[in-house]
C-alpha cells in the first residue's frame, strides 16, 4: 500500500467515516512505515506544525487524540517512539516539554538520565567543567525540566555530576551541601586537607596557619565550611590547624621514641 492510500484510510478514520483500521494494518515493519506516514501527515499537513516546532508543540495528547494510540500500543511505544519512528534521529527527547512516560525508570532510565544531563550541560547550556559546581543546582534541574533525573539521584546535584564525571568533583564544592556535614569532624578534616593542600597548595599545616586567609574560602566556594564549621571566624580556623600541628608533633615524637628504644 502506498502513502496516498494509507493517508486516505487515516483521513477517513479522523473524519469519522471509518470506525477501525484494516486488520493487521500496523503489524510488522510495513505497519511501522504506515504509522510513520500517518504521523508526518498529521503533524505537518493536518495540524500545520513545522518540523522544527515539533518538540515545542507536540505532546502525547496531540497524537493520542488523533487515533495514534492503538498502533503505538501495538508496538509498545510511547509518544516519543512514535515521533522517532516518523523522524528517525531528528530529535532528542530532552527537546520536548513532555518526557515519555517511564523514561527514567530502571537501569536503562538511569543511563538515559546521565546522558541527558551531560547533553544539557555540554550542548544546550554550554557549561564548562570549572562552572559546574556553582551552576548545577536545584534551579538547573527545574529550568531544563530534569526533575525526573533529579529524583533518581536523591535530589543531590553532586550525585548526578559524579555519575557523569566520576571522581572529578567533591561534594563540598557544590552550593547545596547537607548542612549537618559541617558538624561532622571527620568530614571537616577531609575537606580541610583537600582545601589546604590540594587547592591552596600549602606544604604543611604550619605554612597553612601562617598564610590562610578568609578570601581563600570564598575563592574555593567553601563559604558553608567557613560559616558553619568555624562560625565565620578565621581565629577558629587557625585553632583547628594548630590542633593538627600539635597532633603531628606528638606523632613524630612517639615515632622517634619508638625508634630510639628499638635501637
Amino acid at each position: 500500500m502506498n502513502r496516498e492510500q494509507v493517508i486516505e484510510i487515516y483521513s477517513e478514520a479522523l473524519e469519522g467515516k471509518r470506525r477501525r483500521f484494516p486488520d493487521g494494518f500496523f503489524i510488522g515493519e510495513e505497519g511501522k512505515k504506515y504509522l510513520a506516514y500517518m504521523t508526518r501527515y498529521l503533524l505537518e499537513e493536518r495540524l500545520s506544525i513545522k518540523v522544527t516546532d515539533i518538540p515545542l508543540k507536540v505532546k502525547a495528547s496531540t497524537l493520542w487524540s488523533h487515533r495514534l494510540r492503538p498502533p503505538a500500543n501495538l508496538h509498545d511505544w510511547n509518544y516519543y517512539d512514535v515521533i522517532e519512528n516518523a523522524y528517525p534521529g531528528r530529535f532528542n527527547p530532552l527537546e520536548f516539554h513532555q518526557v515519555p512516560h517511564k523514561y527514567w525508570d530502571g537501569e536503562e532510565g538511569r543511563k538515559r538520565a546521565i546522558q541527558a544531563v551531560q547533553y544539557v550541560i555540554e550542548v544546550k547550556a554550554g557549561i564548562t567543567l570549572d562552572e559546574i559546581p556553582s551552576t548545577i543546582n536545584h534551579h538547573f534541574f527545574k529550568k531544563y525540566r530534569l526533575g525526573g533525573v533529579f529524583d533518581i539521584f536523591a535530589q543531590s546535584p553532586f550525585k548526578v555530576i559524579d555519575a557523569i564525571y566520576p571522581g572529578i568533583f567533591k561534594p563540598w564544592q557544590f552550593n547545596h551541601v547537607i548542612m549537618n556535614c559541617w558538624k561532622d569532624p571527620l568530614y571537616i578534616e577531609e575537606v580541610m586537607e583537600w582545601f589546604l593542600f590540594q587547592q591552596l597548595g600549602f606544604s604543611s599545616y604550619i605554612e597553612a596557619s601562617i598564610k590562610i586567609k578568609v578570601k581563600h574560602f570564598f575563592e574555593c566556594q567553601l563559604t558553608g565550611l567557613y560559616q558553619r564549621a568555624f562560625n565565620s571566624r578565621l581565629e577558629r580556623v587557625k585553632q583547628w590547624i594548630s590542633i593538627r600541628i600539635e597532633k603531628e608533633e606528638r606523632t613524630r615524637q612517639q615515632l622517634e621514641t619508638t625508634y630510639n628504644e628499638s635501637n
